[in-house]
């Protein structure tokens, strides 16, 4: 018997097509969970408006969204039937820090995102929510490119390295995802311009704890060397005909964060499937 603990998902939405194609990808993913879907938008107030004809009232800026996050609701009840729990939820302030404040407060198992794959600004400076939220969300997050439509989940690689502390409560969700799915665990190890890629024994070896963590499902160790990790891990995904890709985001500190793109939005802005980042 499966024993799936991912209860509650939460995805945010701005109303975009990247965001409804996330709730799409969210709402198969409850299905199978049986889980709780919770629609959630965040709206800015006070905001300028352009005209003085076009200021409305929080009330009314409340209302609205939440008028139209229950027509999406209607649709997914209408496309899907009354599969599992849906419910809607709006707020005013920061996305960010709402979604942070409603994560904590409703036990949240799971987010879900959209993503749009930027240019060189978008991804070096600008950035995103989803990015942000990838790193710095108290659970698992799963961000969904505008392109990427819901299908079974065979084939996972896990990429990762050995300063990962890769404990049995940290892989548990990956876990969760590949038991939900019956998909294979590819743990990857992407070697740098100064490494030596490492045989699969050798691999295990090194990922005691992770073999160990893993014993149940079904899973191999795999190296590849790449001067650039993100290309390596698309390289992989492509070859193997990888399904999702899951990464553990790496604590930067601001300069870091300025003069090194952490790996995960690199991949997020580049993933050809579903990004997970564990936490």
């Amino acid at each position: 018997m499966k024993i799936i603990h991912m209860k509650t998902i939460l995805v945010p939405t701005d109303f975009s097509k990247t965001s409804i194609n996330a709730i799409d990808y969210a709402m198969e993913i409850a299905k199978l969970l049986k889980a709780k879907l919770i629609l959630y938008h965040i709206y800015h107030f006070p905001f300028v408006a352009t005209e003085i004809n076009s200021m409305e009232t929080e009330e009314e800026v409340e209302k609205s969204s939440m008028l139209n996050l229950k027509k999406i609701k209607e649709k997914l009840v209408l496309k899907h039937g009354k599969v599992t729990p849906i419910s809607c939820k709006s707020n005013n302030g920061n996305v960010e820090d709402r979604i942070h404040l409603f994560t904590k407060n409703n036990k949240v198992d799971l987010i879900v995102m959209g993503i749009k794959g930027g240019g060189f600004l978008t991804e070096k400076i600008i950035g995103s929510i989803t990015t942000s939220v990838l790193r710095k969300a108290i659970c698992p997050v799963i961000a969904v490119d505008q392109k990427v439509k819901f299908k079974s989940i065979k084939k996972i690689v896990f990429a990762c390295d050995y300063t990962n502390e890769n404990n049995a409560k940290i892989l548990k969700p990956l876990k969760d995802i590949a038991n939900l799915f019956d998909a294979h665990i590819y743990v990857l190890k992407i070697a740098s311009q100064f490494e030596i890629c490492p045989s699969s024994a050798e691999l295990e070896l090194k990922f005691t704890d992770m073999k160990k963590s893993l014993k149940d499902f079904d899973h191999t160790f795999h190296c590849t060397y790449n001067v650039n990790v993100v290309d390596g891990i698309n390289e992989f995904v492509e070859t193997k005909k990888i399904d999702m890709v899951v990464m553990i985001p790496h604590r930067y500190t601001l300069f870091e964060y300025i003069f090194h793109t952490p790996e995960t939005k690199k991949m997020a802005f580049h993933s050809k499937v579903p990004l997970v980042a564990l936490h």
